[in-house]
């Protein structure tokens, strides 16, 4: 059977789920045992390929999945129950609860369109008009809640529920009303690259933090669209870049390397295999002495986020770093960004309400950016308990495992007693 990597973590005092490629499974908090798991699914009720989207009702009774199959899922968190199975016209991109009782969908083509988390009977393909303002139909009859004219990377909904805030690709951050998307309050213009995260504090419900491919945090009052201050994170971050890009090589070919006339319909598809043949064995031994050096740091600001019991510091982490970074609000202090390294990329982290930060690492992969093997030794199999504070991360308990991910709990007030036991046994549930 296939198996998969950890790549999102909902904790919950009481169910925690975890999502591995298209399967999820609902762990008990306290003990870490396997409460259900889409396992034993039928498989018209798993996706297709990898869950892309998912996010989790603030109730925590219901979770929204989608994946490259287009389709909406919800799932009641108690028993893994599928609630239903809706078609969406594109691709998702981000997906989100409103209020606990709508879902809301972005889509690659710009667009978000509103679902309610029970679907009523007329929401239903046969006889669906296609909204005027809508960039294509929509099969489950969506509400168009506003569009963008280029994909979107992902959004959110203000607290009090007024208010709309979406990024696209093209550096641009709207704030819109909400469900009137068609009224925009203001634009947050500063971006040089496409924006790839954003956050509103709790505890600074007017204060916007931003980031992207850009090499800085922005910080905004969104509801006026003023830029309040620059925070320059690249410097910091580059160092625990792992995982990098290789370099793009664009191959030039010679006019005397044109392909000569064959006679027969399939005369020039047969040279154009040879070429791809002879092209993939020279690129197989470039990739064998190929190394770091030929790669380049791509900076892409993965998930922002803040700890209300913590006020003002915002937490951070980048795609392919193996750190998690923080710094603080507070315009008293020069804005400082402090670290702490994991030694593995950070595939996700989440937060309790309660002040404590789960960390999912990729234990496969080596400090280096290359895959880590069984018998290579090291802690990439350990699972890790550590308190974090402010001013430093000490041990507070490790285990030793023998499953591929890592999870590390940081907490901040008291010691972890539940949590220990759902940190140690997380991978002794399943493995795909």
């Amino acid at each position: 059977m296939s198996q998969y990597p950890y790549t999102r973590l909902f904790w919950q005092s009481e169910h925690s789920i975890v999502i591995a490629g298209p399967h999820i499974q609902v762990l008990d908090t306290n003990t870490g045992d396997v409460l259900h798991s889409t396992v034993k699914c039928e498989e018209d009720q798993i996706t297709s390929g990898p869950i892309r989207c998912a996010t989790l009702s603030d109730c925590g009774k219901f979770l929204a999945t989608s994946g490259d199959d287009k389709k909406l899922k919800t799932w009641q968190v108690d028993d893994l129950k599928l609630l239903s199975s809706r078609v969406l016209p594109k691709k998702p991109t981000y997906i989100i609860f409103a209020d606990n009782k709508d879902i809301l969908v972005a889509d690659k083509f710009g667009d978000i369109f509103r679902y309610q988390l029970h679907p009523s009977s007329n929401e239903s393909s046969s006889g669906y008009t296609r909204d005027t303002l809508s960039s294509h139909e929509n099969p489950s009859g969506g509400e168009l809640i506003l569009g963008h004219a280029s994909l979107l990377t992902t959004f959110l909904v203000t607290a009090d529920g007024q208010y709309i805030v979406t990024a696209n690709r093209d550096e641009h951050i709207r704030v819109s009303w909400y469900p009137q998307g068609y009224t925009i309050e203001s634009y947050c213009l500063g971006h040089q690259k496409y924006v790839s995260a954003i956050h509103i504090p709790s505890f600074s419900p007017g204060t916007l933090i931003s980031g992207g491919g850009d090499s800085v945090l922005k910080q905004w009052d969104w509801m006026t669209g003023e830029l309040l201050r620059d925070i320059n994170v690249f410097s910091t971050v580059q160092p625990f870049i792992a995982v990098r890009a290789p370099e793009k090589k664009r191959e030039w070919k010679d006019e005397d390397d044109d392909i000569e006339p064959t006679e027969g319909k399939g005369g020039r598809r047969k040279n154009k295999g040879k070429r791809k043949k002879k092209r993939s064995t020279d690129d197989s031994d470039v990739d064998k002495s190929q190394d770091s050096a030929d790669s380049e740091v791509v900076f892409v600001v993965h998930r922002v986020a803040s700890i209300p019991s913590l006020a003002p510091i915002i937490v951070f982490s980048v795609v392919g770093a193996t750190a998690i970074f923080w710094f603080s609000m507070d315009n008293n202090y020069e804005t400082c960004i402090w670290h702490k390294p994991f030694h593995k990329p950070i595939i996700d982290f989440t937060l309790e309400d309660g002040g404590s930060v789960w960390v999912l690492l990729d234990a496969d992969q080596s400090s280096q950016g290359g895959r880590s093997h069984k018998d290579e030794g090291g802690d990439s199999n350990l699972v890790k308990v550590r308190r974090w504070t402010p001013d430093n991360v000490t041990y507070f308990l490790s285990y030793q495992t023998n499953w591929p991910l890592t999870v590390l709990l940081l907490t901040v007030h008291g010691k972890p007693s539940s949590t220990i036991g759902f940190g140690a046994q997380l991978f002794e549930t399943r493995r795909w």
